[in-house]
């Protein structure tokens, strides 16, 4: 999910790269980065003053990785409330096979004090925190194989709005693009019906979908602010310098949701490809999902080219008119 303006970037990632011990000690800082809490301070946004604004021509917003570091904390995965109703438990399974590769070689720590991987929160009423981005990387971290007490995340203060009401905390989060109330089947939801936790969110076999297509360039994202040329050679947005990239909110859920239009596609989804959460995940459910997918992966990349798809996601969400071949990423 894209935040209010906010653009995770790469700004000071190769002059401030956390350095820890081989058996993933604590660098100097981290030590010093106390746990989410009552006294959490948001964080100071600055403008990005490059030829990268927002979609209304206003330069987009960025939390700099030295505020973060200044400002945040950390917060324990089950102390997460969720601000959508679903992930793409297939992408998410591969991001959990990763960190217990991290965690296992020691370097869980360095991964995830890595400055694209903080993720943001907002403090609402009963000084709940409410994860407004990174939803895939909360569910593959908890569902890795590591100790519980590895099972956190660093975290940035966007918003305190922990003195407002329910309804009026509510109508300032979908003002400001911070929660999708929609569930897997596009049908529009209460946040009563969000989940209270990470461990409840349900599974979009779409979002896995709309994640590969993105992958293969079926449609284009910007890079976020910071990105230096070197970092970005080679991405879709690089490759494709004459396709106006996606700026607009919630892109990968318009694509999804696209796809849901396209016959082959809910073909799969009626012959029920979701995997439900549990701990541990259920693989043999998770790799039927993913042949399932891979076999409509072609007919989902044509159509991702097609007039319709432009005007069914609108706007700023990157459609790429030239048809690209998909291609399955790799899962560990």
């Amino acid at each position: 999910m894209r935040t209010i303006t906010i653009m995770l970037s790469g700004l000071l990632m190769s002059g401030l790269a956390i350095t820890a011990t081989a058996g993933g000690g604590k660098g100097d800082w981290e030590t010093r980065i106390p746990e989410c809490g009552k006294n959490t301070k948001v964080v100071k946004l600055v403008d990005y003053d490059e030829e990268s604004g927002a979609s209304d021509g206003a330069p987009a917003k960025i939390v700099t990785f030295k505020e973060k570091k200044k400002k945040g904390c950390w917060i324990d995965i089950k102390d997460l409330h969720p601000t959508q109703s679903a992930v793409g438990m297939g992408a998410a399974a591969c991001k959990s096979g990763k960190i217990t590769a991290k965690a296992k070689a020691g370097k869980l720590e360095d991964y995830l004090l890595e400055d694209n991987r903080w993720v943001p929160l907002v403090r609402g009423p009963g000084g709940k925190f409410y994860l407004t981005d990174h939803h895939h990387l909360s569910t593959a971290v908890l569902n890795a194989d590591i100790a519980d007490k590895q099972k956190k995340l660093y975290a940035y203060l966007l918003k305190d709005w922990s003195n407002m009401k329910e309804d009026e905390f509510w109508k300032n989060m979908e003002k400001d693009n911070l929660t999708w109330l929609k569930n897997p089947q596009g049908q529009q939801i209460s946040p009563k019906d969000l989940p209270p936790k990470i461990s409840k969110l349900q599974d979009d076999p779409l979002r896995t979908l709309s994640a590969w297509i993105r992958g293969s360039c079926g449609y284009v994202k910007c890079n976020p602010p910071g990105v230096t040329d070197e970092d970005a050679e080679g991405t879709c947005s690089a490759r494709l310098s004459d396709v106006e990239c996606a700026n607009a909110y919630f892109v990968e859920f318009k694509w999804a949701a696209y796809e849901a239009t396209v016959p082959e596609v809910q073909a799969v989804v009626a012959a029920g490809a979701s995997c439900p959460q549990q701990m541990p995940l259920n693989q043999e459910c998770l790799d039927a999902q993913r042949e399932k997918l891979a076999n409509v992966l072609p007919a989902a990349m044509k159509a991702a080219a097609e007039p319709e798809a432009k005007a069914f996601v609108g706007r700023g969400a990157g459609y790429n008119p030239k048809p690209q071949s998909g291609v399955v990423p790799p899962c560990d």
